[in-house]
């Protein structure tokens, strides 16, 4: 009869044996896992931090370049200040406003017309306030019409030296029919006679301006509306020339 050799305690051993080797290999792998992954994130972490390195210098240089473009903007926009108000004085300097601007523009047009220059030139030189004129005065006479059957009006001024008559348009009443005095509203015409059997019309709407000289003394009318059939004639005279 022969013994056997198993022994229990060595059973017990080999198993205790390999679950240590079970969790040593287990450890080592999750150590592994883990060193590969802490230096798989280094990796990824340093790929970042260089990305955005060089995502910020390209910001860091947008930030140079939008600084020098506002520079640059705000020094232009320095210089378009200047040379507008420098235009802007020019402007006022050769195209003056108010009553210079429109006097230049009577200039211009009369030089297109055909006035001769040096001519114009005289009468820009001769003109100058009035000198030594008289109280104005005012009177006024009937604007005869194709309806009126009356005696012809007018007034003498200037010591009888100037003669003024008009006529004018029939007004109309509500039927459409002509009335015997002058529609205001409509042109009238002047007739300025002189002693030397001259005579100087003028036709338009009131109010009408006109000027007769006289010997030394100018002659300013200013002919408007009046009442009913009348016009009215306000004048004074000053030293000529």
């Amino acid at each position: 009869m022969s013994l056997s050799s198993y022994n229990p305690s060595d059973r017990y051993r080999q198993r205790s044996h390999g679950r240590i080797m079970a969790f040593v290999r287990a450890l080592f792998f999750v150590v592994c896992a883990g060193v590969f992954g802490f230096w798989l994130g280094g990796v990824s972490g340093n790929q970042e931090f260089i990305a955005l390195q060089a995502e910020r210098d390209v910001l860091r240089k947008q930030r140079i370049q939008l600084q020098q473009d506002l520079t640059q903007i705000r020094a232009e926009s320095q210089t378009a200040s200047l040379r507008l108000e420098q235009l802007q004085r020019t402007y006022k300097e050769v195209l003056p406003e108010g009553p210079v601007r429109e006097l230049m523009g009577l200039v211009k047009q009369q030089l297109e017309e055909g006035m001769d220059p040096e001519r114009l030139s005289l009468a820009i030189r001769s003109a100058r306030p009035p000198r030594n004129c008289s109280a104005v005065e005012t009177r006024r006479f009937v604007v005869s019409t194709p309806a009126y059957q009356g005696p012809d009006s007018k007034i003498s001024v200037a010591e009888n030296m100037i003669t003024i008559t008009g006529s004018g348009t029939s007004a109309r009443n509500e039927k459409g029919q002509p009335e015997s005095w002058y529609d205001p509203s409509k042109s009238i015409h002047l007739v300025f006679s002189l002693t030397d059997n001259k005579t100087q019309p003028v036709k338009g709407a009131l109010p009408l301006h006109h000027s007769v000289v006289v010997g030394t003394r100018e002659y300013r009318f200013t002919i408007s509306e009046g009442a009913k059939s009348f016009a009215k004639v306000t004048f004074d005279s000053c030293d000529h020339p």
